[in-house]
């Protein structure tokens, strides 16, 4: 019962943001990036604006700073080019203050047990492999590979 109260508080204060998927209450406290149904459109309207700081990252990625300068330089490309189908130039502020809203939580080790332990009770909906075929199927429109059987 205490648990029931203290989520319920939780959502009337907007603290969390939670969906209800097969009758489990899933907690979503840190999301950031383009909504499912904005995609298309960002997608057709490409970018050919990259934010500053989404822009040194794709420079230092480039520079080879993080190594395997070579293998980036397809995906840093698209990026730059406008042509950015995984929407990483369009998502970034909103990852970067994602992650300032991270950073702040785990400072408080009370706040961040909590929310821990709250994430992980409403997780069952995200097995991997049902995530990777929503996600390929909803999101980025492509069919999935399957694995050639041995028999």
């Amino acid at each position: 019962m205490q648990l029931q109260h203290f989520i319920k508080e939780k959502l009337e204060k907007n603290e969390f943001k939670a969906a209800l998927a097969n009758e489990e209450l899933v907690f979503f406290t840190f999301l950031f990036g383009a909504k499912i149904l904005e995609v298309p459109k960002l997608r057709e309207e490409g970018s050919s604006k990259i934010p500053l700081q989404c822009a040194r990252v794709i420079r230092m990625v480039r520079d080879g700073y993080f190594g395997f300068k070579d293998y980036f330089q397809s995906l840093c490309d698209t990026v730059d080019g406008g042509k950015d189908f995984y929407l990483l130039g369009s998502d970034f502020e909103s990852y970067l203050e994602a992650q300032a809203a991270v950073e702040k939580a785990f400072a408080d080790p009370n706040k961040w047990t909590q929310m821990s332990i709250l994430s992980t009770a409403g997780s069952g909906i995200f097995s991997s492999d049902r995530t990777i075929q929503d996600y390929a199927e909803k999101t980025w429109g492509i069919e999935l590979c399957r694995f050639p059987s041995d028999g």
